[in-house]
């Protein structure tokens, strides 16, 4: 059986912190994988990969896109909460994305969908829906679980360096994108949220640019509708729940690691009562 690592081994990597500000786009933005969360973000990620385009997921601000959090937080700063500075655009997502050919939307890209659909006019939409009630489960035993967990929001107060960013980045997307700020929230407005979503994304893009596409259809619509020749392998099928779990705890249990390293042992008594509280969590 594969171990932690071996599942996630992008997220035992050094930590990139480098800034993407003045950053030049290397290839184009070919693809805007437009789901709400949970509609597959993973799998698809994990196709457009496989077409050989690079391709963005919330997962890399974990590891090796790291340093981009803090223009994410300005973005969604400016857009939601009336920061200083004009709202992101096509200047602005190129150094954000710059090595990076698909998006596949999650937090907080997702949030900024009408901005990159009209940001990048040649870029093509796939647009990955699920029945609302499935996903509505999904959505809060995932997602909402995991961002209002009591001991993830414990530690994500105590670890200031790598947690606090991570969380503070999703947790704004979502009240400032969403109205949501915490599971009460999230059970009154998600369906009308989710159902604005797929309204607007369609709304805006003209239908020659859009794919309507179900994960059961497999490879060739997807192909045909990028140009890409069909993979002689098969279509990715992410448990993405199980995935997304699993990452969270990895994550979490890292920025413990680093905050102690950071910190130093005699000033944690607090902390090391959260972590070990946090370690029989995990198992």
């Amino acid at each position: 059986m594969a171990t932690p690592q071996e599942r996630h081994p992008e997220l035992f990597r050094p930590v990139n912190s480098d800034s993407p500000r003045g950053k030049k786009r290397s290839i184009p933005l070919e693809c805007l994988c437009l789901g709400f969360n949970r509609t597959g973000t993973a799998s698809m990620c994990s196709a457009l990969e496989t077409l050989s385009l690079p391709c963005w997921h919330s997962i890399a601000l974990m590891s090796n896109k790291f340093g981009t959090i803090p223009m994410w937080q300005e973005a969604i700063d400016r857009k939601f909460f009336s920061a200083p500075g004009p709202i992101y655009s096509r200047a602005e997502f190129d150094q954000l994305l710059h090595d990076f050919a698909a998006i596949s939307s999650d937090t907080p890209a997702i949030a900024f969908a009408e901005d990159l659909i009209k940001a990048y006019p040649e870029a093509k939409v796939v647009l990955v829906e699920r029945d609302i009630d499935s996903w509505y489960e999904s959505w809060m035993d995932g997602v909402i679980a995991n961002t209002y967990d009591p001991i993830v929001t414990l530690i994500y107060t105590i670890d200031r360096w790598f947690t606090h960013p991570l969380g503070k980045v999703h947790k704004s997307t979502f009240e400032g994108w969403l109205g949501i700020k915490g599971p009460e929230d999230a059970r009154r407005v998600s369906k009308e949220k989710y159902r604005e979503h797929y309204a607007l994304v369609r709304r805006l893009t003209p239908p020659e640019r859009l794919l309507e596409f179900k994960l059961s259809e497999g490879w060739e619509p997807l192909c045909d509708f990028l140009g890409k020749p069909v993979p002689q392998v098969p279509f990715p099928h992410l448990n993405e729940k199980k995935w997304l779990d699993e990452k969270v705890k990895i994550v979490m249990w890292r920025g413990m690691q680093r905050l102690v390293w950071r910190v130093g042992w005699w000033v944690l008594g607090p902390v090391m009562v959260a972590a070990v509280v946090y370690k029989i969590w995990v198992g």
